[in-house]
């Protein structure tokens, strides 16, 4: 059952996980001092360029496409943009989506090498989802606060960071990397995400000659005793079924809870007769000190 389709699409995070850019693909210092001072107004022009570029992608990530992750400079980033467009294309329904840029600052050196700058910016992206059944879901995404890029090469700016809902993504997206694997099933848990929802970002495969499902009620947060302290509020539509030999990437969602101490995020695969469900410390995912 579908109670909250706009959770995916949101994704609004905000975390204790590492605030860490990560390394810039490209030349070490593509845009030196010297020609930062050398051409001001052209550098200008194609930063703001590459802004008005990136608020577009954004909104075509939101529909679904790959547009943000071709504009990343950095690991981090383009894992951000996958999820944001994957969790955006399994949405049961139309989504509709325009872009408003309010205003775009001038572009600032950050740091001393000059290989990174910086555009403060206020925007936002307003999306309408309309799901097969019920009525349509609105909401804005805000895009106000700086926007990070760096030159991959001469004239190419590509996003290193940037602010939504308040918070950059740098220090609000928690790769995870971590695999899960019986007979008949693998399970990677990728990454972490928190605000509004948390949202654990998963690929499923179906290693065996069964049909693997999952719904809502097969995916729980349990205190150590086991009791039931947190239930899904949306499991994206392409995991409920995935037959032998599918991977399928989506995300399970839940409603932030205050203490995760002895809490483990609980995954019945098949439902409640699942010989061997998969139990796993949030204190291992989001740090011990997340639910204080």
């Amino acid at each position: 059952m579908m109670r909250r389709p706009v959770v995916l699409l949101v994704l609004g995070f905000t975390l204790v996980a590492a605030s860490c850019t990560g390394s810039v693909e490209g030349p070490a210092a593509p845009a030196p001092p010297a020609e930062l001072r050398g051409a001001p107004a052209l550098l200008q022009a194609q930063v703001r360029g590459a802004t008005l570029g990136f608020v577009d992608a954004y909104r075509a990530t939101v529909l679904g496409g790959g547009d943000l992750e071709a504009l990343a400079a950095t690991p981090l980033m383009r894992r951000f943009a996958y999820w944001l467009g994957v969790t955006n294309a399994a949405f049961p329904g139309e989504i509709t989506a325009t872009s408003i840029v309010n205003a775009v600052g001038p572009a600032t050196v950050v740091g001393t090498e000059g290989g990174v700058l910086e555009v403060d910016l206020s925007a936002q992206v307003d999306v309408v989802a309309q799901p097969t059944d019920g009525d349509p879901l609105g909401f804005t995404v805000p895009l106000d606060g700086p926007v990070r890029f760096a030159a991959t090469e001469p004239g190419a700016w590509r996003v290193i960071d940037f602010v939504r809902f308040g918070v950059p993504v740098s220090g609000a997206f928690l790769p995870l990397d971590l695999v899960y694997e019986r007979p008949g099933v693998r399970i990677t848990l990728d990454a972490f995400g928190g605000v509004p929802a948390w949202s654990f970002f998963v690929r499923m495969a179906a290693t065996g000659p069964n049909v693997l499902t999952l719904s809502e009620a097969d995916v729980t947060l349990v205190s150590a005793d086991g009791t039931v302290v947190g239930e899904a509020i949306e499991v994206s539509v392409p995991l409920l079924e995935i037959a032998p030999g599918g991977r399928i990437d989506g995300a399970l969602s839940f409603e932030p809870i205050e203490e995760i101490r002895g809490v483990s995020l609980r995954i019945d695969v098949g439902g409640p007769e699942d010989p061997a469900p998969l139990e796993i410390p949030l204190s291992a995912l989001v740090g011990a000190d997340a639910g204080a």
